[in-house]
C-alpha cells in the first residue's frame, strides 16, 4: 500500500510547480505590458500638452499688430512747412512801398502850360488868381506861396506876388485875405501885380509855386520874394509849381 501511494505524490509535486510557474509568468507579462502602456499614454500626454502650449503661444508671439507702426509715424503731422514758410506774409511790398502824398494846388483859369487871361495881367483888372490846395503832403504846418517872371529883363526874376503865414490845412486863398501875410512885390506893393512884361519882349513865363513848411514860423511882415525864400528854406517839405505864359502886344 505504501509503495503505491508514493509513486502518486512524487508524481504531483512537479506539475505544482509547472502551474505556478505558468501563473508567474503570466503576471509578470501582465505588469510588463500595463507598464508599457502606462509609458506610451504619459508620452501621449506630453506630446499633447507640448502640442497645445505651441498652439496656445503661437497667437501670443505672432501678434505683430501691437507695434502699430502708422500710429508712431504720423509724419504728416509733424512736418508742416507751409506754416513756417509763410513769405508772403513778410514781404507786403504794397503796404510799405506807398508813396507819399505830393503837394498839388490849381488856379481857375490858370492851367500849368497855358495862358495867363488877359484879366491877370496890368491890361486887364489885375485880378488875383485863387489858389486850391489839392493835396498837401502829411505834416504841413504852413504854406507859403511866390509868383515871379524869370523872363524878365532884370538880374532877379522879377517877383508879382508874396504870400506867407498861411495855415497848413487851408482849402484856397487869395489876395486881401486876413490872417494871411503878405509881403512886397519887385513893384514895391504888398499885393498882387499881375503879369506886365515890356511890350514886344514875346512872350514870358510866370512861375507859380507854392510851399509846404513843417513848422510854423514866425516872420517879420513885408519880406520881399527872396527874403522869404531863405526865411524858409530851412522848413520846406515839398514844393510845387504851375508855369503859365503871358505876352503884351508892342
Amino acid at each position: 500500500m505504501s509503495d503505491t501511494t508514493e509513486p502518486s505524490s512524487n508524481a504531483s509535486g512537479p506539475r505544482w510547480v509547472v502551474i505556478v510557474g505558468s501563473v508567474l509568468v503570466v503576471v509578470v507579462a501582465a505588469v510588463a505590458a500595463f507598464v508599457v502602456f502606462s509609458g506610451d499614454d504619459d508620452d501621449d500626454d506630453t506630446t499633447t500638452t507640448t502640442t497645445i502650449a505651441s498652439e496656445t503661444t503661437t497667437p501670443d508671439t505672432t501678434a505683430a499688430p501691437t507695434t502699430e507702426a502708422p500710429t508712431t509715424t504720423e509724419s504728416p503731422a509733424t512736418t508742416e512747412a507751409p506754416t513756417t514758410t509763410e513769405p508772403p506774409a513778410t514781404t507786403e511790398a504794397p503796404t510799405t512801398t506807398v508813396a507819399p502824398v505830393d503837394l498839388e494846388f490849381t488856379m481857375a483859369d490858370i492851367d500849368d502850360g497855358g495862358q495867363v487871361p488877359v484879366e491877370f495881367s496890368c491890361d486887364g483888372e489885375n485880378t488875383p488868381p485863387i489858389v486850391t490846395i489839392v493835396a498837401r503832403p502829411e505834416g504841413t504846418a504852413e504854406l507859403a506861396f511866390i509868383v515871379d517872371d524869370p523872363d524878365a529883363p532884370t538880374d532877379d526874376p522879377f517877383v508879382h506876388w508874396v504870400v506867407y503865414g498861411i495855415p497848413g490845412d487851408t482849402a484856397e486863398f487869395t489876395d486881401g485875405e486876413d490872417g494871411l501875410t503878405y509881403g512886397v512885390n519887385d513893384a514895391n506893393l504888398e499885393e498882387w501885380f499881375g503879369p506886365c512884361p515890356p511890350p514886344g519882349d514875346g512872350p514870358h513865363e510866370y512861375v507859380f509855386t507854392l510851399f509846404a513848411l513843417d513848422q510854423k514860423l514866425v516872420l517879420d511882415a513885408g519880406l520881399d520874394g527872396r527874403e522869404l525864400a531863405e526865411a524858409i528854406a530851412g522848413a520846406v517839405i515839398a514844393e510845387a509849381e504851375v508855369t503859365a505864359s503871358y505876352e503884351r502886344a508892342s
